[in-house]
């Protein structure tokens, strides 16, 4: 005969075997204590047989199963059976991404979350975008209120100076960052073109930009150190 052993504090089942025969009863067998012949109940996987109140019933069993914790979704499991994976604040749902949090429906995205991952996204591209721009303008301040830029130079530094700007009205917009436009860059080809055909009226834009792009000045500007040139005074 098969007998069925459980635990004697919480009636799980622990192993099946069969009975030993009574040597003093032919035809008996001995059931020991906390063993039963009582044939195991069909489960699920999900489930355990419990002995309690002189019959087997069972319980949920999560036991070598991946689930998820519900406050961060860290990987983790149910060591032990008789347990669900919300008794344990666990469940079978991975969590989505980083910007979701654990509700009564499941994961949900976080609003709170969300929004503070859309303001540090777009205020390291500002801080990009701002340290580019003041790449381009690099020791040229100085120069600059010295009168020491060529026309061409000064026109650069001015764009690149206003673009900063431009940026930082951008993250200072009531909208910021759900609706923002990024301020285009400065173009300069265009604006080697606008200051050469100030100082040469007929030239073509691609002359223009081919004189500029080999000394920073445009067609005919004196060079920056050259005394009383009035190409280098800052436009106003």
């Amino acid at each position: 005969m098969l007998i069925h052993q459980y635990d004697s504090e919480t009636g799980q089942y622990v192993s099946s075997r069969l009975a030993d025969a009574d040597p003093l009863n032919p035809g008996r067998w001995l059931i020991p204590a906390f063993t039963t012949p009582l044939a195991l109940p069909e489960r699920a996987r999900t489930t355990w047989p419990f002995f309690r109140n002189g019959e087997w019933v069972l319980l949920p069993d999560y036991r070598g199963i991946l689930l998820y914790r519900q406050n961060n979704g860290e990987r983790a499991e149910v060591l032990a059976a008789g347990l669900t994976p919300a008794d344990v604040g666990l469940t079978e749902q991975p969590r989505p991404t980083a910007q979701h949090r654990w509700t009564s429906d499941g994961w949900e995205l976080d609003p709170a979350v969300v929004a503070a991952h859309a303001r540090d996204a777009a205020m390291a591209e500002f801080e990009m975008r701002l340290e580019h721009a003041r790449t381009r303008n690099a020791g040229k301040a100085d120069a600059y209120a010295a009168g020491q830029l060529s026309r061409l130079e000064v026109a650069v530094f001015k764009a690149w100076a206003a673009y900063q700007l431009e940026l930082v009205r951008a993250i200072q917009s009531p909208g910021f960052p759900e609706s923002h436009a990024w301020p285009a860059e400065p173009d300069e080809d265009a604006i080697a073109i606008e200051v050469a055909a100030e100082v040469e009226p007929e030239i073509t834009p691609e002359a223009a930009v081919d004189l500029v792009s080999h000394d920073g000045r445009a067609p005919h500007e004196p060079p920056a150190t050259a005394p009383g040139a009035d190409a280098l005074a800052p436009n106003p």
